[in-house]
């Protein structure tokens, strides 16, 4: 018997009972659908998580806060528990190691500071390229009216021109130490600016920022200076010496920092500020295709005002007074990403709290793919499911089969050619179902993207146009493949089982 003669055998079987075996096909069709959809859609979201932190030196850059002083780890594996005890107090001890390696910080009690000194010494690590400090403020604006409390700031990289082309209306600043301030539309939108002419409008006028109320009004002012005839006159009453006036008027340049110790108040001792800045453009929130930094952005999401970072930082070093300079967060960017991971333990060991991008894609993925492996395997039931549905149809077919088996024989077919057939038959009813899970799936992508993007769209603030669901080749073959594998896997014992029928008793067979 030729392969085409038990080709058409196993086509002709098939045709015979087109409602049962169209049936068994679905089962096989349901779990490659489910399979591929869920590939797909882990696949998509790892493009997403990649594509969205790869660029832009994203993988370069360590975000630093500060710390307790105390070494984190966040690699449990490694933290081991030794000396003579019990296997369930070795246990204990060693998730009380990891609870307390992965300490996380607080917004108080932080003993290891953000400062120059810090800064500089930070920067002396093997593989750091540069640390730049990110600032962060809320500042009380006012304009033509309007007013707002508690307004965020961020001070943008003004060599990079990172969100230049985010500008709608006016220009960049002119340079990193104008007084310029780009406004972002949304801040506009809630002063009533609600089309793009009258947003564009505001371009050259001037705002006012002040500090927030009590971030410096708890402090006095400093004291003006006075000459030694001005302070006895002031304290004719006293008759103090030359040598107590000249102590006097050293202690009143110095008055504000000196109850700022007293009160304990190193976050009192701030000095009120008020400055007027010139709006020269208007920031559009990101777009899809827009550059994105995930440390740098992502820390600017709530702004309203942008300005360069070297008047960002004069404006933090005005509210500061005489006191140290304390930056919230700085921002690592090392030589190369290979070196992130190494770098990011390097600041945690020192005591600062730390993560780099590198880290943090890595572990996503891992989550990603334990997710993605669970649910397929669960989507494999689907699949068993369809394995016995096969083997009922198989058996069902070669016991109404067995005189027309019988007729195979006696012709001269072999064990062998009879096994083949109904082997056929079977990967014939996987085939269909691969292909048909496959080809359903890819049109359910167009518009399960659409829904994808839209509760991105919806739920946070970076819109993004890739595809959610992506089918690679490997998969497109796979489902197909492993249908057909399926199929004739279930079918090995009913396709034996119709190889062992004895011609004779079969042709007797009614």
């Amino acid at each position: 018997m030729s392969w085409i003669a038990m080709i058409g055998l196993a086509l002709g079987g098939l045709l015979r009972k087109k409602g049962r075996n169209t049936l068994t096909m679905l089962g096989v069709f349901i779990g490659v659908f489910a399979l591929t959809m869920i590939i797909s859609l882990g696949q998509g979201l790892m493009a997403v998580i990649t594509g969205t932190v790869s660029g832009d030196d994203n993988l370069r850059q360590i975000s630093l806060l500060p710390g307790f002083g105390i070494k984190q780890n966040d690699k449990p594996e490694e933290i081991v528990i030794e000396g003579d005890m019990s296997e369930r107090r070795r246990e204990r001890l060693r998730r009380a190691a990891i609870a307390r390696s992965q300490l996380r910080q607080t917004a108080s009690g932080q003993s290891l500071r953000l400062t120059e000194e810090s800064l500089d010494e930070l920067r002396k690590l093997e593989h750091v390229q540069s640390i730049k400090p990110l600032i962060l403020r809320r500042y009380q604006v006012d304009f033509e009216g309007h007013h707002s409390d508690g307004t965020q700031t961020f001070g943008i990289d003004y060599a990079r021109r990172h969100p230049e082309s985010r500008v709608i209306a006016g220009r960049y600043p002119s340079s990193n130490e104008a007084d310029e301030v780009l406004v972002h539309e949304y801040l506009l939108y809630t002063w009533g600016y609600v089309t793009e002419e009258q947003a564009a409008g505001v371009v050259g006028k001037t705002l006012v920022i002040s500090s927030v109320k009590g971030a410096g009004e708890d402090n006095p002012m400093p004291m003006p200076e006075m000459s030694p005839q001005d302070l006895q006159a002031l304290f004719r009453d006293l008759k103090l010496s030359e040598a107590e006036l000249a102590a006097v008027a050293t202690l009143s340049k110095r008055l504000p920092e000196i109850l700022a110790k007293l009160r304990g108040g190193e976050q009192r001792r701030g000095i009120a500020i008020r400055r007027e800045l010139k709006i020269v453009g208007v920031l559009r929130e990101p777009e899809a295709g827009d550059r994105f930094n995930l440390l740098e952005d992502g820390q600017s999401t709530q702004a309203d005002l942008f300005f360069a970072e070297g008047l960002a930082d004069r404006l933090l070093r005005e509210a500061a007074g005489s006191g140290d300079v304390v930056y919230q967060r700085a921002l690592v960017m090392v030589d190369d990403p290979s070196h992130a991971e190494a770098v990011e333990q390097k600041l945690r060991d020192k005591g600062y709290t730390a993560f780099s991008v590198a880290t943090v894609l890595k572990r996503l993925e891992s989550s990603l793919t334990v997710v993605t492996v669970i649910l397929s395997f669960l989507t494999g039931i689907a699949l068993i499911v369809a394995t016995l549905g096969i083997v009922n149809t198989m058996i069902t077919s070669v016991i109404e089969r067995t005189r027309e088996i019988g007729v195979w024989k006696a012709v001269g077919a072999t064990n062998t050619q009879v096994q083949i057939v109904f082997l056929i038959e079977s990967a014939l009813i996987g085939l269909g179902g691969g292909l048909l899970g496959l080809g359903v799936a890819a049109l359910a992508m167009l518009p399960g993207d659409i829904i994808a993007r839209n509760l991105i769209a919806q739920r946070t603030s970076f819109p993004y146009e890739g595809a959610v669901f992506i089918l690679p080749l490997w998969l497109q073959v796979t489902g197909p493949v492993l249908g057909t594998l399926v199929a004739i896997l279930a079918a090995i014992y009913p396709a034996r089982r119709a190889s062992r029928v004895d011609p004779v008793t079969a042709l007797r067979h009614d």
